[in-house]
């Protein structure tokens, strides 16, 4: 399989994962040494802070899904890989009321560490309303 299917093939599995309630295999993508800019004021400069942020987003959430539009995958000497797509990130809160939507842009640059494919930087932007 080429470097940017198997590379697709992940971010697919671990989207329907997040998606159907199971965030394992996304956050397994991320490397441990994992640098990401977000909409927050600040850079995360490893996976556990980035999963810590993640996970004070979800507090009180029945579901969140992420939704990808017009993805890109690319891939160079077969060890390394970009993903470019604009998401819708909807997270459902549990006590009823309408729901958060947040429609990015977003960047994942993928390393292969180790026979393994990891997520080594992530950015995430917003769009303008």
């Amino acid at each position: 399989m080429a470097a940017r299917d198997e590379i697709q093939a992940l971010m697919e599995q671990a989207l329907s994962g997040f998606n159907k309630g199971d965030p394992t295999a996304f956050l397994n993508l991320f490397d441990d040494e994992l640098e990401v800019f977000d909409h927050a004021p600040y850079r995360f400069d490893n996976k556990s802070s980035f999963i810590a942020y993640l996970q004070s987003l979800l507090v009180g959430a029945e579901a969140a899904t992420d939704v990808f539009h017009q993805p890109s995958y690319r891939t160079f000497n077969d060890n390394t890989g970009i993903v470019n797509t604009y998401d819708t990130f909807t997270v459902m809160p549990k006590a009823g009321g309408a729901p958060q939507v947040q429609n990015n842009r977003t960047t994942y640059v993928y390393v292969k560490k180790g026979g393994q494919w990891k997520i080594v930087s992530a950015h995430f932007s917003p769009l303008p309303q």
